[in-house]
């Protein structure tokens, strides 16, 4: 019985502990939700990688530049649980990406919504009311 209870106390303790550390790692404090970016462009690559996915995407600025843009995804997992494959959008493909741009980072974002070549929209998971 006193096994049992410590084994709950110690699961309790070590809840309250880690509980921190899960939420700083989903904080998006990063970014910025005042800051929307809508670009369109050209995927240059799409990285599956936990925790996070990431897509570069080559967008032609006013000034005739080209500028590669780095938006965060949800992880693998929760992309392809909402339809994404890995064959989803690939290097040259044209793209239209929504979303929130980082504090410091004017060419790095998190993505709300994307929108393939034929502007069908594939869900990041990311919503305007994080």
């Amino acid at each position: 019985m006193n096994s049992t209870i410590t084994r709950r106390l110690l699961s309790l303790v070590a809840g309250l502990v880690l509980a921190p550390v899960a939420g700083a790692h989903h904080s998006l404090s990063e970014f910025d939700r005042n800051i929307t970016v809508d670009v369109t462009g050209k995927v240059t690559n799409l990285e599956w990688k936990s925790p996070h996915a990431r897509l570069y995407v080559d967008v032609v600025d006013a000034s005739g530049e080209t500028v590669n843009w780095n938006f965060e995804l949800p992880s693998p997992n929760t992309m392809m649980r909402r339809g994404w494959t890995r064959k989803a959008l690939m290097p040259g493909d044209s793209v239209s990406v929504s979303g929130y741009r980082a504090r410091n980072y004017p060419t790095i974002g998190i993505a709300r919504m994307v929108k393939d070549k034929s502007g069908n929209p594939l869900l990041t998971g990311a919503t305007p009311d994080f």
